[in-house]
């Protein structure tokens, strides 16, 4: 006689408060309830990881650095006042050795342009200038002493092409430089008679001098500056003798002058 086969109803009831099925359904909750924790930790190391190697993939900015103040070339313009001497020596003369001076004085007015670079606080540079003059001197004609009278000197343009040096901080530009000078110089003799002698003669010597410059901006800049010229003696024929007089001069100038300067907005990139 055959047995009667279960209800599957109560099949699941047999296996749900069998002790094996009761034990598994505890172990499943435990294993659920422990990842249920781990996630959100395995979450956040993803994360972190993932930042950490975009941050290693972005491409770092440049750091703008500015190009040292005083760098670059520039020109300018100058004013200014000078004074002098131009002495005269005439073997023939009754005074022999003795020297001939004129004071001469006036005013000039100029161009210039030069460069820089600048090395931490050190400056380092070349100028040419050319400046109009107009410096003169004279001693007027004397009927009771025509040899010692009637004479006089001009100054009508100078130049000078320099070497500089100097230091700089906080905006300033403190410089010395030195170099070679030129200068168109008329002397005459026996003025104020009826037989005037006019001679123009070009002339080279050396020129020294300090300076101070001051930074308005990044590119305009002004600047007082001391000069000394010295030309020395040169031979020329006054006709006051048969002979030749020597003649030599010096200049003392003192010009204030504007500088603009390329470059000096310029910037470079650093990584």
């Amino acid at each position: 006689m055959k047995r009667p086969k279960p209800h599957p109803i109560n099949q699941f009831r047999i296996l749900k408060d069998h002790p094996m099925t009761t034990s598994l359904s505890r172990s499943a909750r435990r294993l659920l309830s422990r990842a249920a924790a781990v996630t959100p930790i395995l979450a956040a190391m993803s994360l972190t990881v993932t930042s950490a190697n975009a941050a290693d993939m972005t491409v770092k900015a440049p750091v703008v650095a500015p190009v040292p103040l005083w760098n670059g070339f520039y020109i300018g313009a100058h004013g200014g006042y000078g004074m002098g001497s131009s002495r005269l020596v005439d073997p023939s003369f009754a005074f022999a050795q003795d020297r001939f001076t004129m004071d001469t004085r006036g005013a000039i007015a100029g161009a210039q342009v030069g460069g820089n670079w600048q090395f931490d606080n050190i400056v380092v540079g070349a100028e040419l200038d050319l400046s109009w003059a107009s410096i003169k001197g004279n001693r007027p004609f004397d009927p009771a002493n025509p040899i010692l009278s009637g004479l006089a000197v001009s100054y009508q343009a100078l130049a000078t092409g320099t070497g500089r040096i100097g230091y700089a901080f906080d905006g300033v530009l403190v410089y010395a430089k030195g170099g070679v000078a030129w200068a168109n110089v008329a002397y005459q003799a026996f003025v104020g008679t009826p037989v005037p002698t006019d001679i123009n003669h070009q002339r080279t010597g050396l020129t020294g001098g300090v300076g101070l410059e001051y930074a308005l901006t990044s590119n305009l800049s002004a600047r007082l500056e001391y000069d000394y010229l010295y030309f020395g003696p040169a031979a020329i024929a006054l006709s006051t003798r048969i002979s030749t007089q020597n003649v030599d001069h010096d200049l003392h100038l003192v010009k204030l002058g504007v500088n603009y300067r390329f470059n000096g907005d310029a910037i470079v990139a650093r990584y």
